[in-house]
């Protein structure tokens, strides 16, 4: 649903194939039943240096309803910025836990007790688009790794993404770990066993025409037994990424 006329609409469906209904609240009237109007525009616009412009206004902040098949919302997915956007393949993954197709830019990394791949949920990236890279880890069992933050002494799971210009990184998210009792230790410990995945937000925040990127993340753990615990170990990925627009076509010229 958006804003924009059914002119508008039918346009953009036929330039990009879209074969699905596109719904268009022109004047907003639904998005401000259900309260999802965003009245800083303005104020993020001045942020920009853009200067203020009658058709921005009533924009909806971005986001998604998940219905099921009763039609009740299930999930409310939003972005505070109306510049950031979800892939359709992050939103099939992340949301309905549909697992897309394993991508040729996967990278793999093993060492020792642990394989790590990564990958991210499109090959291609556009203007403040969000995407998400997954790391999925398996663990061989009989061992576990630390859930952070670890008892004193030990290392837990951790994702370091390298910084790059004109990409912000978020925190990363991992399942909730479970519970572990050792003989000889008094503490309740956190721990990941089998296969574990956690994910970190990546929003392609710079100007257009950035090209292709490449996304550098090392994994941190240390993989223990119920009686002995190896060194910490670090696994390092790196997944390559194009710009949308720009696959196969050299950047114009400045």
């Amino acid at each position: 649903m958006s804003y924009d006329p059914v002119g508008v609409l039918a346009a953009f469906a036929s330039k990009h194939a879209i074969t699905y209904p596109l719904l268009s609240d022109e004047g907003s009237h639904v998005f401000q039943r259900l309260g999802l109007i965003n009245e800083r525009v303005t104020d993020d616009h001045a942020v920009y240096g853009i200067a203020p412009n009658p058709r921005h206004q009533n924009l909806p902040y971005p986001g998604v309803f998940v219905l099921d098949e009763r039609g009740i919302v299930t999930i409310k997915r939003f972005h505070e910025s109306y510049r950031v956007r979800d892939t359709g393949d992050a939103l099939l993954e992340h949301v309905l836990g549909i697992a897309g197709p394993r991508r040729e830019t996967e990278a793999t990394a093993t060492g020792g007790d642990v394989t790590a791949r990564a990958w991210l949920d499109s090959t291609t990236y556009a203007w403040y688009q969000r995407l998400h890279l997954t790391v999925e880890l398996d663990i061989t069992p009989g061992l576990h790794l630390y859930a952070s933050p670890a008892p004193a002494g030990m290392i837990g799971m951790e994702i370091d993404v390298t910084p790059m210009t004109g990409v912000d990184v978020g925190p990363a998210e991992w399942p909730e770990p479970h519970e572990d009792r050792i003989d000889g230790v008094p503490d309740t410990l956190l721990v990941h066993e089998g296969r574990v995945r956690g994910v970190v937000p990546l929003t392609f925040s710079g100007p257009q025409g950035g090209g292709d990127r490449t996304i550098e993340a090392v994994v941190r753990f240390q993989a223990c037994s119920d009686t002995e615990c190896w060194p910490p170990s670090s696994l390092s990925l790196a997944v390559r990424v194009s710009e949308a627009g720009l696959v196969g076509r050299p950047l114009p010229p400045p």
